[in-house]
């Protein structure tokens, strides 16, 4: 896999996307610094020197089902970098968080491409340092949380080096077997477990997960199934 780092780019999503539409083979791109940045459903994700950002991109099969692979990615993350399963969490559909606080998130983009392949493109982006004394927490709805709190020192290029070649042997491991054999280690670090949420305009508690990675939500008519697509899950607070 062809490994590239950029000083400064607009998104490492977009260079994966641009790369792989012209052609290109897998693709691991990384950036010191991002300045139009993407989260799901539209949010803005800066980078600097305090995080690590970077995106994996590979033709895939055209009819391979994605459902539940940003799951598989959240697990093969936190077990890289907390293979003691006691402090990193993940909020369904691509959250990742540290001792209650976000430490990253995950997103997934598509594009066509041809021969019944597409390109698909995993970015992951990570806090590595804590904020600074001085900064304005509000804009962190849901917490900062710091890898160094983790692994002190943790740098950019050392984690990078820890979580490429198990995302390299993970994504192997999905396109012959889909999500399913993830569905146990999901549940082992699920944040939303039993807790009240609301996904979308629906209310209900969490109850795991089903074998192609839908939240499998508790409401008042029975149990619900529901697809990450642009729906975003909210921890609620007890009546």
């Amino acid at each position: 896999m062809e490994r590239r780092h950029l000083a400064e780019c607009g998104s490492t999503n977009t260079e994966a996307l641009a790369h792989l539409r012209e052609g290109g083979g897998p693709l691991l791109v990384s950036a010191s610094r991002q300045t139009a940045g993407r989260g799901r459903l539209g949010r803005a994700w800066q980078s600097d020197d305090a995080s690590l950002t970077f995106s994996l991109g590979l033709p895939l099969p055209a009819d391979l089902d994605l459902s539940g692979l940003s799951l598989v990615v959240g697990c093969t993350v936190a077990d890289t970098l907390d293979p003691d399963g006691e402090r990193i969490r993940l909020k369904w559909p691509n959250d990742l968080f540290l001792d209650g606080a976000k430490l990253g998130g995950i997103l997934i983009e598509t594009v066509p491409l041809q021969h019944e392949h597409r390109g698909v493109v995993i970015g992951i982006g990570l806090n590595l340092q804590p904020l600074p004394a001085d900064a304005d927490r509000s804009a962190f709805a849901s917490g900062h949380a710091a890898l160094q709190s983790l692994t002190p020192g943790a740098t950019a290029s050392a984690t990078l080096d820890r979580l490429a070649p198990a995302l390299r042997a993970v994504l192997a491991d999905f396109e012959t077997l889909g999500f399913g054999p993830w569905q146990a280690a999901f549940s082992r670090r699920d944040l939303a477990a039993g807790q009240r949420v609301r996904v979308g305009e629906q209310l209900g508690v969490a109850r795991g997960v089903s074998t192609r990675g839908e939240l499998l939500l508790d409401t008042a008519t029975g149990i619900a199934l529901v697809s990450a697509g642009e729906l975003s899950l909210r921890l609620e607070s007890s009546p």
